[in-house]
């Protein structure tokens, strides 16, 4: 399974987005200041007087067709803020980053006027205006988000009547940072180890996402070794994640045993990780290059005696859990997510491949060289909690496969692309990279001056499931709550640079 080559775009890929850049020039490029193509995605720079004109050609105009709305966020350089919005194809195959420029004087007053313009276009614009009131007088429930287990990073209000919940609100602002400029006096390689804040069940994904921007950015080519041990840590925390998910499910069904032997086999897996990384959690692994350090052939031994070992009993919990009938009862019909909505919402990962549509940057982007693996993606068909943990269920089968691939033609050689990043010197020049981490498209976007950060953006899949949550919540018994939050499987350090 050796290969030589290394590129993370199809020829095909690239010749389709080269022609959507000639025609985004064609029809916008006298209302925009810059459009600019960066990998599998077009960056557009513009101010907010034409965001009407601009929106009004890139949706409806059936040569660019850009129908999905992802994200809006404000940014700040150090001199001025911006809303950073990811738009996004129907049929997923790129993305447009508008970048929109802010003026000083006004910046409040015109997020707001931007916002309405977003509205106009996409039905879910709506969900990411700065605060939506906390509805005093109307909710008679209040959820902090230490009550429940499955709850991390907002609290809830509901109004509820007869044990429905008739109306929802989430407020993220537990999950803020004190200081979103974390980045701002830090080079470019010490940035990494901050990354892994961004997702504590599964950290090396974030740092995974910014050394690929920055490799791109560079044309550094990575080592195969490295990229192969890449791969292997990535799916062991893809493992370690859904097994999180599956502890969360089981405890709230009262599964206990199923608890018991899902914690443990996750504790045999952190164990490895802990081997390999020097951490649990917060890796600090992944380099602009390659990896850290490399893997010897007793750790490689233990990985594969391990996960052979974790397949057996994995199966056995799938086994158990399945023969439940409390676990198709409770999850089945519950928090269901129709495929057009998972396409207007701009949910990505297990809860988009749950509601019937097999999209996956690992097979469709190829970033690492992913297919030179096999595997399949699992997906669902009615987008309720079941179809979301089945379909996980299934991820986990397809990790346990790519691991034991990668240890079986993991190539010899260094496992660092040396570089001398401390001497970089860039003018202002901007990246976008993307990764598909447990809960889905993890993307970021970063413009580097110098060798430092100017503006960084982390645009996490759990941003989209908790716009979505409140309208799954809404008309749900109050028995389900539990079980539909758990099933979204939100991680609380994406919602903390959300909105």
């Amino acid at each position: 399974m050796m290969f030589d080559d290394y590129s993370i775009y199809s020829d095909t890929g690239v010749i389709y987005l080269e022609r959507l850049e000639r025609n985004l020039r064609h029809f916008i490029e006298d209302k925009v200041s810059r459009i600019r193509r960066i990998g599998p995605d077009i960056l557009i720079e513009m101010e907010h007087e034409y965001l009407d004109a601009v929106l009004q050609e890139i949706k409806n105009n059936p040569e660019l067709s850009i129908g999905v709305l992802k994200s809006i966020k404000k940014i700040e350089d150090g001199y001025r803020a911006y809303i950073l919005s990811e738009l996004r194809s129907a049929g997923f195959d790129y993305s447009i980053i508008l970048k929109i420029g802010l003026p000083g004087d006004e910046e409040e007053e015109i997020y707001r006027v931007v916002l309405e313009k977003f509205k106009n276009h996409y039905i879910n614009a709506a969900s990411y205006a700065p605060s939506k009131g906390d509805g005093e007088g109307v909710y008679n429930c209040v959820l902090p988000a230490d009550m429940l287990n499955v709850v991390e990073g907002f609290d809830i209000r509901l109004s509820i009547e007869d044990d429905i919940i008739k109306k929802a609100h989430l407020e993220n602002s537990v999950a803020g940072v004190v200081d979103k400029d974390f980045f701002r006096d830090l080079d470019i390689d010490q940035v990494v180890s901050y990354m892994a804040r961004f997702d504590y069940n599964a950290g090396i994904f974030a740092e995974l996402a910014l050394c690929l921007g920055i490799e791109e950015l560079l044309q550094l080519k990575v080592p195969k070794r490295a990229r192969y041990i890449r791969i292997l840590m990535s799916e062991l925390f893809r493992i370690v994640s859904h097994l999180y998910f599956m502890a969360n499910i089981t405890e709230i069904l009262g599964h206990d045993l199923a608890w018991n032997m899902i914690m443990l086999e996750r504790e045999k897996l952190l164990g490895i990780i802990e081997e390999v990384t020097g951490a649990r959690f917060i890796p600090n692994y992944v380099r602009i290059g390659g990896v850290r350090s490399n893997i010897g052939s007793d750790i490689i031994k233990k990985i594969r005696r391990v996960v052979t070992g974790f397949s057996v009993s994995f199966k056995k919990i799938e086994r158990m859990i399945l023969a439940d009938f409390a676990f198709a009862e409770r999850l089945s019909g519950k928090g269901i997510i129709k495929r057009d909505m998972a396409v207007d919402y701009g949910i990505s990962g297990p809860n988009l491949r749950a509601s019937s549509i097999r999209y996956d940057l690992r097979a469709n982007l190829d970033y690492t060289g992913y297919r030179h693996f096999n595997f399949t993606v699992p997906y669902g068909r009615d987008g309720d909690c079941l179809n979301r943990t089945m379909v996980r269920i299934g991820e986990v089968h397809q990790s346990i496969r790519i691991i034991k691939q990668a240890l079986e033609g993991i190539p010899t050689g260094p496992v660092l692309h040396g570089i001398n990043l401390p001497h970089l010197d860039f003018n202002l020049t901007p990246f976008i990279s993307s990764v598909e981490c447990p809960h889905g498209t993890f993307k970021i976007f970063g413009e580097i001056e110098g060798n430092r950060l100017r503006t960084f953006s982390a645009m996490g899949p759990s941003g989209q499931s908790f716009v979505l949550l409140e309208m799954l919540l809404e008309g749900s018994l109050f028995d389900d709550l539990e079980i539909i939050i758990a099933s979204l499987d939100i991680s609380a350090g994406e919602l903390m640079d959300f909105i």
